[in-house]
């Protein structure tokens, strides 16, 4: 899980959600997953992932949405979003997307068996933005 990592619970009583915040997903030339984020199921509204960092290549934001352990390149993601380079994208799922474990990976390879994020051994990171409940 990357040390940059951070996930806050909103007081409940006010608002039922979580912000999960990664400044630099795939902060290694082969990415480790940031895996259950959220310690437990949910529902995910929102998300955004800046890569106007990132110069040369575009990126595959995979997210899996099950406890089940994640393994970077075998497991296949249930969600996959294609990110051209040098964006700030923005999502939004209305209904939301329910899910019993969020877990999500980085990478310059859209194939299920991908397993390198090439742009993070260039020091060219992206910033994920997640609201969950």
């Amino acid at each position: 899980m990357s040390s940059n990592l951070k996930t806050t619970n909103l007081d409940e009583s006010v608002l039922e959600y979580k912000l999960i915040n990664d400044i630099r997903l795939a902060d290694s030339g082969t990415p480790t997953a940031i895996v259950n984020a959220t310690q437990e199921s949910g529902t995910l509204y929102y998300l955004s992932l800046d890569t106007s960092s990132v110069t040369t290549s575009d990126q595959s934001l995979k997210l899996y949405l099950t406890t089940t352990e994640v393994t970077v390149g075998t497991t296949a993601p249930d969600v996959q979003i294609f990110v051209p380079l040098g964006t700030r994208l923005k999502v939004s799922f209305p209904g939301g997307l329910p899910y019993t474990g969020f877990s999500a990976a980085l990478l310059t390879q859209a194939s299920n068996s991908g397993t390198a994020n090439t742009r993070a051994g260039a020091n060219e990171f992206s910033i994920l933005n997640v609201v969950t409940s």
